[in-house]
């Protein structure tokens, strides 16, 4: 996928706050991990999201995630898995 990037807050801030995105390879591998984080609608996104990186990047390894609940944190079952299964995440949320 190229191209340029543009982020979006949706939070209502009166006064930005500058952030920078995270570092990122120069070259996606894998494994990488798609995170629901079990909003509703999240899996019709998150599917979207791999339709289109298995399009641009057939070999690469997705690893299909999902939180029990958006209203918590993740269970440290669920970090220990990302952390050691996972060389990058995307983790997505939709309503």
């Amino acid at each position: 996928m190229s191209g340029s990037l543009v982020i979006l807050d949706p939070t209502a801030e009166q006064e930005p706050i500058g952030r920078r995105p995270a570092t990122r390879p120069d070259q996606l591998t894998g494994p990488l991990g798609l995170i629901d984080i079990a909003k509703p609608r999240g899996d019709v996104f998150l599917n979207e999201v791999e339709r289109l990186l298995r399009a641009d990047l057939p070999d690469l390894e997705i690893i299909r995630l999902r939180k029990p609940t958006y209203t918590k944190p993740s269970p440290s079952d669920l970090r220990a898995k990302v952390a050691s299964r996972c060389r990058a995440v995307i983790q997505a949320l939709a309503d």
